[in-house]
């Protein structure tokens, strides 16, 4: 009997303390969020990649050189992205700008709103990840070449540029 009892009661207080251990996680997510709403919006881990498998998980170029009939595969975490936070719903909305430039900064092609990311959910969301691709298929000629990549919050109005070179081979 006075194993039943033990057991109810260390089930009762690891109930109790698995809710204190959520409750304390989810505070600590929305100081999160109040301080990625108020900083600025722009981009970590910017990288030409071989391969891209998940957030966090890519092989980047050792050297951003293209090959001509190859395809242009970027990789990059959007950085404080606001959060609205409304009737218990979590809210992000994002787009991002695409151009192709000369080695002077010349717009070649443009693609607007090339990735448009609305997503709405009842838990925080704390790690976004985001790809771009581009199949060259031997159309770019080989040289010095410029990826600019804008992001748009579409909750805060704020904007990032980012701009980086590479060359086709």
């Amino acid at each position: 009997m006075k194993r039943f009892v033990w057991l109810a009661v260390m089930m009762i207080l690891t109930g109790s303390f698995g809710r204190a251990q959520e409750s304390e996680i989810l505070r600590l997510k929305e100081r999160i969020i109040e301080i990625q709403n108020t900083s600025e919006l722009g981009f970590r881990n910017l990288h030409f990649c071989s391969n891209i498998i998940g957030f966090g998980s890519y092989v980047p170029l050792p050297n951003p050189i293209l090959g001509k009939d190859g395809e242009l595969l970027v990789y990059y975490e959007p950085l404080n992205v606001f959060t609205s936070k409304k009737e218990g719903l979590y809210e992000i909305w994002y787009t991002q700008d695409m151009a192709l430039l000369d080695a002077e900064g010349e717009v070649l092609q443009e693609w607007p709103e090339m990735l448009n990311f609305h997503y709405t959910t009842r838990t925080p969301v704390m790690d976004l990840y985001a790809q771009n691709s581009l199949t060259l298929g031997g159309r770019v000629p080989a040289g010095q070449y410029k990826f600019k990549a804008v992001l748009k919050d579409k909750l805060s109005g704020k904007s990032a540029v980012k701009v980086i070179d590479f060359e086709i081979r």
